[in-house]
């Protein structure tokens, strides 16, 4: 695959452009890539300061008794949304859930390894670790290609 990149001072709004001679997982992927870059979230801060996040730099989102937080790197948000809200919106931008209680985001992840109880240990890029539950394994193992492919 090739790269071009162009700067034009004299327009409005950035443009993309893929040509390909066909269509393939490589051009979806980078089709979501770029489709999930200009895509935000609002978030709330603790000080109740509104902020809009950008998904791909979302880790994962977390529920907590009735509130759902999404967690950067560095920053943890509360967002107006439910989870199931949150995994069917992002289910094609490379979010998936892991638990009851959790989605991450599979780009954040930056190694995975067997637990015990046929569940399964995630290290993000920041460090966090988070675990799959053994009910939503299968899921993950599609999600990352493990199995199947993604759905």
């Amino acid at each position: 695959m090739k790269l071009f990149l162009k700067q034009c001072p004299d327009i409005g709004e950035t443009e993309v452009e893929i040509r390909y001679k066909e269509r393939t997982e490589e051009i979806d992927n980078l089709i979501r890539a770029i489709d999930q870059s200009s895509d935000t979230i609002e978030g709330l801060k603790d000080n109740g300061d509104k902020e809009f996040i950008r998904i791909a730099g979302i880790l994962y989102f977390e529920a907590v008794d009735r509130d759902v937080f999404a967690y950067k790197a560095k920053d943890v948000y509360r967002v107006r949304r439910t989870l199931y809200e949150l995994e069917e919106d992002l289910r094609s931008r490379f979010f998936v859930r892991i638990s009851k209680s959790t989605i991450v985001n599979i780009k954040a992840i930056s190694l995975i390894s067997p637990e015990d109880a046929r569940r399964v240990k995630l290290k993000l890029i920041n460090g966090e670790l988070l675990i799959v539950s053994r009910s939503y394994v299968s899921d993950f193992k599609k999600a990352i290609g493990m199995k199947g492919g993604r759905s």
